[in-house]
């Protein structure tokens, strides 16, 4: 376990906007610095050149780093955004630390899933030491990094598959297997940690258009994922020849996320019809979270009521 921090992130992202500043007068001033030392050659009357800017650039730039992991790790970690400071204990004294530890999980996962005819219940042992670990973004960035999408994939359907047909798993509300404590939900959440923060490659961007019906399902029901990925993943699944009947996972993540809802009923109103004809009980929670007066923009939110109505053939 690491160290108990306290930030504000509004004050800490300051600091950070105040050290680039510096860093680029650092920049803009090393390379004329560098050609007139060069220029007076034995003339030139200091003892050194421009160690210190190089030391002070990279210093600033340490420090820029180190802060942004401790401001996205410590919002992962306190459910509720609140202005001010946040405290949090965070599971890794450094970034470093966390993406060792990281590989270390990956490099386990993989030996695992070369097996044979690997289960998601050996995956689950491998992965239910990281339940405290996965909110740290460097972890969940790294761990997923060291698998890529492909395995990453790959593992999440054989643990949602393992949940599903474990005789008196635990139940969420609607009587569907819950799988959020295990180590899909553990994968479910590293990937919103890494993706919300902005620390995933280009190469993951696929899996919200390419990733099988109930990996996507397990990704927006298990975590709380960011707008784009959801508005994404459900993109996928409604527009699909085929698209699922069963939709209950999409419609709780969005009554969750009323603002990804209004801005997908907007402004993809194709889906919007299938997914509305579906008639899944959690949907006028979401509806009525996504329409409220007040909620989101008023010119998004008056084309999102339009297509509804439309939808509903008034």
């Amino acid at each position: 376990m690491g160290e108990l921090v306290g930030i504000d992130p509004r004050g800490a992202h300051e600091l950070i906007r105040r050290m680039e500043a510096v860093k680029a007068f650092v920049g803009r001033t090393r390379p004329g610095l560098d050609a007139a030392i060069a220029e007076a050659g034995q003339d030139w009357a200091g003892r050194q050149g421009t160690t210190a800017l190089h030391r002070t650039w990279a210093f600033l730039d340490e420090s820029q780093r180190d802060l942004k992991w401790r401001i996205d790790t410590v919002e992962q970690l306190v459910p509720v955004r609140e202005r001010g400071l946040l405290t949090a204990a965070f599971p890794f004294d450094a970034e470093p630390e966390a993406r060792r530890a990281a590989e270390q999980t990956a490099a386990a996962l993989r030996t695992a899933l070369a097996t044979p005819d690997p289960t998601g219940q050996a995956l689950d042992q491998v992965l239910s030491p990281a339940a405290a670990q996965v909110a740290d973004p460097a972890y969940a960035a790294a761990l997923l990094g060291a698998l890529g999408p492909e395995l990453f994939v790959r593992a999440l359907r054989l643990l949602t598959e393992a949940g599903a047909g474990t005789p008196g798993a635990p139940q969420d509300a609607s009587g569907a297997h819950s799988t959020a404590g295990s180590g899909a939900g553990l994968l479910a959440r590293a990937f919103a940690s890494g993706e919300r923060t902005g620390r995933l490659g280009d190469e993951w961007q696929a899996v919200a258009e390419t990733a099988p019906p109930a990996v996507l399902g397990a990704l927006v029901s298990l975590a709380p994922q960011s707008g784009t990925f959801l508005n994404q993943a459900a993109l996928t699944l409604l527009g699909r020849p085929d698209p699922p009947h069963d939709v209950h996972a999409l419609v709780t993540a969005f009554a969750a996320n009323p603002l990804a809802f209004q801005q997908f009923l907007a402004e993809h109103p194709r889906e919007s019809a299938t997914l509305l004809a579906v008639g899944d009980p959690a949907l006028q929670e979401a509806l009525d979270a996504a329409l409220t007066p007040g909620v989101g923009a008023e010119g998004l939110r008056e084309r999102a009521w339009a297509n509804v109505r439309g939808s509903a053939g008034g």
